[in-house]
């Protein structure tokens, strides 16, 4: 384990060679220190390296700082002046068990980082399976996507996403199951393959829905009744000129028009979220917006918005997109909007308690 230099980046002390070093160095100034000064002993200090050793290091360091600390004392014991302790023995054999109990602490610890190395690294493989790397260009459009989960050390969340050309235009989805962790990541696959045939098989948005509709149903079905899991989404379809928008949401959120230096919502009317109606009582409205070459809409997560300050705070995206585009240039692209946006909420203090998810796609300028 010790040869793994993933571990390293799980203790959190890859860059701090020098407090891994510590414990030894001390051992060694702390012997001569003892020797000098008749009236001082430091068989305690020695003691308490091999834990220190243990906290930041793997078993085998730690096993040489346990046998340094143990032949400091023997050599203590040797060099015994006339003012060191008569019980020197008793105390040699406590800092022997100390760092044998270090050891194994140390042993014990990097099973469990290895462990946890390990679940990371499948959890990263299924993430990056599920969500899509989107090309820049999607038929007539640029687009950017970024996302992250609830808990920033781990990759798995329940947003979901993609975009596709298919022969009747570009088809976007941007969404949120309920939950987190693994179980979310299967209800995400499940969204992400429907939405994927449907697109293809689908020429309008409501037969699109519906496909999503049943399959979150038969998720629940599955589940024997016992938990009951939905989806929000947002749907999208852009003509292959990318000169129009219509949209079909599924108790999501309005995406963003920006367009120049204007922000403003898109109006949509919602239905319930996916998995709660059923497929033959779904009804969706269709909502409409003609796009100018250069305008970039902008869907995003609940986790972005509800982002919150010390103060309680919301994060207000449409304030900071309106502040940001009148204090300076228009977004040079719609990776420029993404990268802006996940860097204002850490900037500005917010703290982001859910997954986030921000798809932008911009109409290609003429």
């Amino acid at each position: 384990m010790e040869r793994l230099p993933q571990m390293l980046a799980l203790r959190r002390t890859a860059e701090l060679g020098w407090l891994r070093a510590l414990p030894i160095i001390l051992v060694l100034v702390m012997v001569p220190l003892d020797l000098v000064v008749l009236d001082v002993h430091l068989w305690a200090v020695i003691a308490a390296m091999p834990p220190l050793a243990a906290l930041v290091n793997g078993p085998r360091t730690t096993a040489a700082v346990a046998l340094t600390a143990v032949a400091s004392c023997i050599l203590l014991r040797i060099t015994m002046n006339p003012g060191a302790p008569e019980h020197l023995q008793s105390e040699l054999v406590t800092v022997v068990l100390i760092g044998a109990a270090s050891v194994l602490i140390a042993f014990l610890r990097d099973r469990v980082l290895a462990r946890l190395l390990s679940v990371d690294m499948v959890s990263q493989v299924a993430q990056q399976a599920l969500l899509p790397r989107l090309p820049r260009r999607v038929g007539g459009l640029d687009c950017a996507v970024r996302s992250q989960g609830a808990d920033a050390e781990s990759p798995l969340g329940g947003d979901f996403f993609d975009l596709i050309d298919t022969p009747w235009g570009v088809r976007a989805v941007i969404g949120d199951v309920s939950g987190h962790g693994l179980k979310a990541v299967a209800t995400t696959a499940a969204m992400l393959g429907s939405f994927r045939e449907g697109a293809l098989d689908d020429f309008d948005l409501h037969g699109l829905g519906v496909r999503l509709e049943r399959r979150m149903r038969l998720r629940n079905d599955g589940s024997g009744g016992f938990t009951e899991e939905f989806a929000t989404a947002l749907l999208m379809a852009f003509p292959a000129d990318g000169g129009f928008v219509e949209l079909r949401s599924f108790g999501h959120h309005a995406p963003l028009l920006l367009r120049g230096a204007e922000v403003e919502p898109i109006p949509v009317r919602p239905a319930p979220p996916l998995g709660l109606l059923g497929e033959e009582h779904l009804q969706t409205l269709a909502v409409g917006r003609s796009l100018e070459p250069g305008d970039v809409v902008v869907a995003y997560t609940d986790g972005l918005i509800e982002a919150r300050d010390r103060t309680g705070r919301e994060y207000p995206l449409v304030e900071r997109l309106r502040e940001r585009l009148a204090a300076g240039e228009a977004f040079p692209g719609p990776a420029a909007v993404v990268d802006f946006l996940f860097a204002d909420v850490r900037e500005q203090g917010y703290r982001v308690t859910d997954d986030m998810a921000v798809l932008a796609v911009r109409v290609r300028p003429a």
